[in-house]
């Protein structure tokens, strides 16, 4: 018998089958482990207040600080108030103002374009609101709730779903950073009637609130609801 027969034949015993297959699998779970706590997802702390976060990132936050600047009492709050914080990129702003400009355009009769300055003032605070939800609700707070938390609004008490999901990373399943999962609940206790994004930063910490930065193709007031209730009239 040769050398490569002699190979061929130990390598098919039934024993070194089994041998190869277990260290193969255990080399596969401990690369999804590493794969898994490597991915962060937190930005960390930042010494001061919510305001000042947003105010710290221009060109990124300035549609979502000209909305706080229009709305009583929410910069006040949002200065010194215990609050989670679902921060909204100008991006997603400027895609609800196309959508809205567009529906407006389109309606019978047609109606004139608005910006996030001139805009009804208690539809634009009402929908705002639904990404501002009382106490620091961090992702520790999730870990134990599968089907999430129902979370009110501030101001409104609307009904907001907030739930912790591991995203996918390096083709593994389920191996990428945590993120939380928004969902409007749009008044129904049905979830395939809920409208959701995820963040994409988790748990940043400041002086009196906890962040969470939304994806930034997110669409602001979570789609046609906002345009229908500012074409009410």
């Amino acid at each position: 018998m040769n050398i490569y027969s002699q190979f061929i034949r130990t390598c098919t015993h039934p024993l070194v089958v089994l041998a190869l297959a277990a260290s193969f699998f255990t080399a596969g779970c401990s690369k999804a482990d590493q794969t898994y706590v490597k991915y962060e997802n937190s930005a960390g702390a930042f010494n001061g207040n919510a305001i000042e976060y947003l105010q710290s990132q221009p060109g990124l936050y300035d549609s979502m600080l000209l909305v706080i600047d229009r709305l009583p009492g929410v910069a006040d709050s949002l200065r010194t108030g215990s609050y989670t914080v679902f921060a909204t990129s100008n991006r997603a702003y400027a895609i609800a103002l196309k959508n809205i400009n567009d529906a407006r355009r389109d309606s019978v009769p047609a109606l004139p374009p608005v910006s996030f300055s001139t805009m009804d003032e208690s539809v634009l605070d009402s929908f705002f609101c639904r990404y501002i939800i009382p106490g620091n609700i961090r992702t520790q707070e999730l870990y134990d709730r599968a089907d999430g938390l129902e979370l009110s609004s501030m101001k409104y008490r609307y009904k907001m779903q907030l739930q912790l999901r591991a995203t996918n990373a390096s083709g593994f399943l389920g191996g990428g950073p945590l993120a939380i999962l928004l969902s409007d609940r749009r008044r129904s206790e049905f979830a395939i009637n809920w409208v959701s994004v995820y963040t994409n930063t988790v748990d940043i910490k400041t002086s009196n609130a906890t962040i969470h930065i939304l994806d930034p193709g997110h669409n602001f007031g979570f789609g046609t609801d906002l345009i229908q209730a500012l074409n009410r009239d």
